[in-house]
């Protein structure tokens, strides 16, 4: 399992449309580098992480190593392995903040974006909607293809929790073919 040893360059706390199942309110992320790491869900808006005995809300611009796991594009926080490698570079101020979207035309300028959301958009414009080198360079094919986007995007996460999942069918069995029996006869006869 890989792990990083760096100093935090920024932290993002992202309120999340609707709770969670275990009634987590927040997605959290921290930037070590170039590179965004998810730490989950919280109930708060901080990170904190039990050291000892105390709970340790972590800050910007302080060192800590952890051990994560990759899916896909993402790199997951494995909680119960970060530690705090030095703290004396902590900056007291507040993370970035973001207010979930309530529907398709809310629009936060200026605020964060996930680098790997925007590919994701890129990449079904080209898959989905077959957009060129050429379209994909231009403004209002690209625009388009970002509002087609997000409506499918808000579209999922509206029915997403209410889907159930189908049960498997049970494989048929096939029907054995009959046996033909030689019985030693010639039939031309």
């Amino acid at each position: 399992m890989p792990h990083i040893n760096g100093k935090i360059e920024a932290i993002s706390i992202k309120e999340m449309a609707k709770p969670d199942k275990y009634d987590n309110k927040y997605r959290d992320s921290m930037k070590i580098g170039e590179e965004w790491f998810s730490f989950g869900t919280t109930k708060k808006p901080e990170i904190s992480v039990k050291i000892g005995e105390t709970w340790t809300v972590i800050q910007k611009g302080m060192e800590v190593e952890f051990m994560y796991d990759i899916n896909g594009d993402f790199k997951n926080i494995k909680k119960t392995t970060v530690s705090i490698t030095d703290a004396s570079g902590a900056v007291a101020s507040a993370p970035v903040q973001q207010q979930a979207p309530s529907g398709t035309n809310a629009v936060n300028k200026g605020s964060f974006v996930n680098p790997a959301e925007i590919g994701q958009c890129l990449n079904l414009a080209a898959d989905v909607l077959k957009l060129d080198g050429t379209a994909l360079l231009n403004p209002e094919k690209v625009t388009e293809a970002i509002s087609w986007y997000k409506e499918v995007r808000a579209l999922f996460n509206e029915l997403y929790e209410g889907v159930e999942l189908k049960p498997k069918e049970q494989p048929k069995p096939k029907k054995k073919p009959t046996p033909v029996v030689e019985d030693g006869y010639d039939d031309e006869v």
